[in-house]
């Protein structure tokens, strides 16, 4: 007896950061619900070299499935990092105008109308900022700015329906509006009870008790899945029943991450006061790049006077030159940086050090800062 296996859909991982466009160090692992779906389905997920490839067991006729699940359905995948100091460096993680900050979660949702079986046009899918994740069931206390005397607590499932947040002492469902009171403290006490709900995004929302504002706002992904301690995020390919595409053409999803810019700032010292950096009227040229390069031809204001009155490193002396607009980072290094110096325009530098791929950006008003330090 054949067995035959079907592919059901296949997720690729695309960064222009590399040079080829495919990610490096990313892994999509299914949920521990996600393998019990698959199980059930007699379905299997492999690893490809740019992303992962779901299968299930199919007929003679190569379309019908031996086990038939009925939608809707969430196939969720951690998606994880193994040189994480690299990946969060060199990638643009916003969404509108908010920017990733420490302990959210990174989701990558599928849209199924958007669903494409065409493998050279796959469905791009964008990112989204969830504010962490939670178990199922958790408590946690909430400040509120002015404190009301009472808020309305909503939560809301995937599919933004109102849900209870649990069940009473007698086992009876919380109201979809549920009225809670400040404690002496001035803390809202929030208790949260969804076990037996599947896993994935829930809000959770606290309105005034006229229930027409927002007071505070939190959406997280909610799983029992251990394995969440070292995900960065999540992925969800979603069917539902219209449009009706399970176990039709084979589709093809893209996870779309876009390389980080950031204003590069040489912070040049005079080590041990080798250089008079008040004569040395130093500047940076850049000489242009190679043919298919994402670089383009960069211009470097020095940053206050020379030497810089604010900054010395271990009591030397600095000059700092910032690029007049952000530079993107790639896996190939930017070359032909020649850090001059005008008396007798002698090159100091030929190629100077790009940022390191795995260091901290700072954040600056209004841009991100990547500093690189030259010791002449």
């Amino acid at each position: 007896m054949n067995i035959i296996y079907s592919r059901l859909f296949e997720v690729s991982v695309l960064h222009d950061y590399f040079r080829d466009s495919i990610a490096k160090d990313i892994k999509l692992v299914p949920t521990q619900e996600t393998q019990d779906l698959l199980r059930k389905g007699r379905m299997l997920w492999r690893e490809t070299p740019q992303g992962i490839v779901v299968l299930y067991r199919a007929e003679g006729d190569l379309t019908t499935p031996e086990v038939s699940l009925a939608p809707p359905l969430d196939f969720n995948f951690f998606f994880k990092s193994t040189n994480s100091p690299q990946f969060f460096t060199t990638t643009e993680l916003t969404k509108g105008s908010r920017t990733y900050q420490s302990g959210d979660f990174l989701a990558f949702k599928s849209l199924p109308a958007n669903a494409s079986t065409d493998p050279s046009n796959p469905e791009k899918i964008g990112l989204d900022l969830w504010d962490g994740s939670r178990p199922k069931s958790f408590t946690a206390r909430v400040n509120l700015n002015p404190t009301p005397a009472k808020a309305l607590l909503q939560v809301k499932d995937t599919a933004g329906a109102k849900i209870p947040s649990g069940l009473d002492e007698n086992g009876i469902a919380l109201p979809l509006d549920l009225e809670l009171s400040p404690d002496d403290k001035g803390e809202f006490l929030l208790k949260i009870d969804l076990k037996g709900k599947p896993e994935g995004n829930y809000t959770l929302v606290l309105r005034n008790e006229a229930d027409t504002i927002d007071l505070w706002k939190k959406e997280y992904f909610l799983t029992q899945d251990p394995e969440v301690k070292s995900a960065l995020g999540s992925l969800k390919i979603a069917y539902r029943s219209a449009p009706a595409h399970l176990y039709g053409a084979r589709e093809y999803y893209a996870i779309d991450l876009k390389r980080k810019a950031t204003k590069w700032t040489y912070i040049i010292v005079s080590q041990n006061n080798k250089v008079d950096l008040g004569t040395a009227e130093l500047s940076i040229l850049d000489k242009g790049n190679p043919a298919g390069s994402p670089y383009a031809t960069y211009t470097f204001q020095q940053q206050g006077a020379a030497p810089n009155a604010d900054v010395k490193i271990n009591d030397a002396e600095t000059v700092i030159f910032k690029s007049q607009v952000p530079i993107p980072f790639f896996e190939n290094p930017k070359l032909n940086l020649e850090l001059r110096r005008k008396p007798g325009n002698r090159v100091l530098f030929g190629h100077l050090p790009n940022p390191t791929r795995s260091g901290a950006v700072k954040v600056a008003p209004g841009e991100e800062i990547s500093e690189i330090y030259v010791f002449i």
